[in-house]
């Protein structure tokens, strides 16, 4: 006999955890419910402590949505079923993040087949969800003007008018803000590049990217450098000085 899989049900509609637990155990007996969470503060600290294989999550909910929590988790060490009303852009986001959903009301043979996947995941250790990758599609699709990146600690959102340059260093990068935060994330200073908007990032640099938005000055020289808001200073490489010249004029 299968192991059963352990799941957390985070829902804040008394009708809808009822519902789904009925259907959960007429007709998807492999899956043992360990507990229920009505808020987003509720869930992280049942995630942490019970360390679900499957979690059942309610896009909106008090003090937060899905991705808040999946935001404030360290790590995503079990399956997703993200259960929602229908939203175009939050489905996209989902599906790029490679995990799974239902629509309320929730249908009992979409619920059997969601659990089927999961339970082949779970045999063929399936990796769980890219988290960046949903983060990300969630931020774009939503037009928000954030960007998730990966940071030493989990993930961090920050918001893009906020930096003011990045610097690469080996494989991790920084990002130095307005407000004087620092943020150490785990990419290369190209996996950066490629999710900015070029209107207003310009690579001057091989290693270091500026926000026009939040240029000084501009002193001459042989590539020259940019004194920034905060009052660093940045070199500009000579092979990338007419590109930038262009630009920032």
């Amino acid at each position: 006999m299968k192991n059963k899989i352990q799941a957390l049900i985070v829902e804040d509609e008394e009708n809808s955890r009822i519902v789904l637990s009925e259907v959960l155990s007429k007709y998807c007996p492999q899956v043992e419910i360990l507990d229920y969470a009505t808020d987003a503060n509720e869930a992280v600290e049942k995630i942490k402590l019970l360390n679900p294989m499957l979690v059942f999550l309610d896009i909106e909910l008090p003090y937060g949505n899905a991705f808040d929590i999946i935001k404030r988790l360290n790590e995503v060490n079990f399956h997703i079923v993200f259960t929602t009303a229908y939203d175009e852009y939050l489905l996209k986001a989902i599906k790029t993040g490679a995990a799974d959903y239902l629509l309320k009301p929730i249908d009992y043979l979409e619920l059997a087949e969601a659990i089927r996947k999961i339970e082949k995941k779970i045999e063929e250790k399936e990796k769980y969800i890219n988290m960046e990758l949903l983060l990300d599609s969630f931020l774009k699709n939503s037009q928000s003007n954030n960007m998730a990146l990966p940071t030493m600690d989990g993930y961090s959102f920050i918001k893009l008018d906020d930096i003011v340059r990045i610097e690469a260093e080996g494989n991790y990068c920084k990002i130095f803000c307005l407000d004087k935060h620092t943020y150490t994330v785990t990419r290369q200073i190209h996996d950066i590049e490629s999710k900015l908007p070029s209107t207003s990032f310009c690579r001057i640099h091989n290693s270091h990217i500026i926000n026009l938005k939040h240029i000084k000055e501009y002193t001459k020289g042989r590539g020259g450098y940019v004194t920034m808001v905060d009052g660093s200073h940045v070199d500009v490489s000579n092979t990338r000085k007419e590109e930038f010249l262009e630009r920032f004029s």
